[in-house]
């Protein structure tokens, strides 16, 4: 089941949830969508919280929805499932305490299933930190929507997609008995620093970036113009 929460802040005895959305996926290939915005207050709110999920303009409009009834609903789907996202420890935790609150049991399995851990053996020239979910996406070759970013429904969908491509690349692999694909270095750029993707060698391995790579990178980098967003992103989900 792929899972992304959103939440007033990084606190989670604290912050307050305002946005869940998950994905089912059923043994016979349906899928079905959930979202709520969740019955909260903004009382301590994180402002960059607020900004980062686009809080007054998107969630604050919406109907609000009752604890006792989009968590039923959540805990009847997650029976047994294994919660998949970005982080997902992060929305785990905040449903953990929902149901401590409801006095409910969480019935998901204690695995969770983090794609930017998942995808890095593919994209990575070596060991490294997880990528943001934008990060991961882009070096899947996965279109990624900044303006998007950070809708629950969004994001889960877009860990679905993730997962769904490292399997479909790994399939390949074993099918072909082919090599990994060429790393997507973390950081690239002329000189071994800033924001890249694509193929190439970047500054863990001290090499340069050929020009017409240098300039698929420049194209496709999909962070730049949105730094303090990836900061926030990085204080939210503690990755990048």
């Amino acid at each position: 089941m792929f899972v992304d929460t959103e939440a007033t802040g990084l606190d989670h005895e604290r912050h307050e949830l305002t946005e869940v959305a998950w994905i089912v996926r059923f043994e016979d290939g349906r899928q079905e969508e959930r979202q709520f915005f969740p019955q909260h207050t903004i009382d301590g709110a994180d402002t960059d919280a607020l900004t980062l999920t686009r809080y007054h303009d998107r969630i604050a409009p919406q109907d609000k929805t009752p604890a006792e009834e989009w968590l039923t609903l959540f805990l009847e789907d997650a029976q047994d499932a294994v919660l998949v996202g970005a982080v997902p420890d992060f929305d785990a935790q905040h449903l953990e305490r929902m149901c401590r609150k409801l006095g409910l049991e969480p019935t998901w399995d204690h695995h969770l299933l983090d794609v930017e851990t998942l995808a890095l053996p593919l994209i990575a020239p070596g060991p490294e930190a997880p990528r943001s979910l934008a990060k991961t996406c882009a070096a899947l070759g996965i279109p990624h929507d900044k303006d998007q970013a950070h809708g629950a429904l969004y994001d889960a969908r877009q860990a679905m997609r993730a997962f769904d491509r490292i399997w479909e690349l790994l399939a390949d692999l074993r099918a072909n008995d082919d090599p990994l694909p060429a790393p997507v270095p973390r950081e690239v750029n002329g000189n071994g620093n800033g924001n890249g993707n694509g193929q190439g060698h970047g500054k863990g391995n001290g090499g340069t970036v050929e020009p017409a790579v240098a300039r698929q990178l420049e194209e496709a980098a999909p962070v730049d113009a949105e730094a303090p967003a990836q900061r926030a992103e990085q204080a939210a989900h503690g990755s990048d």
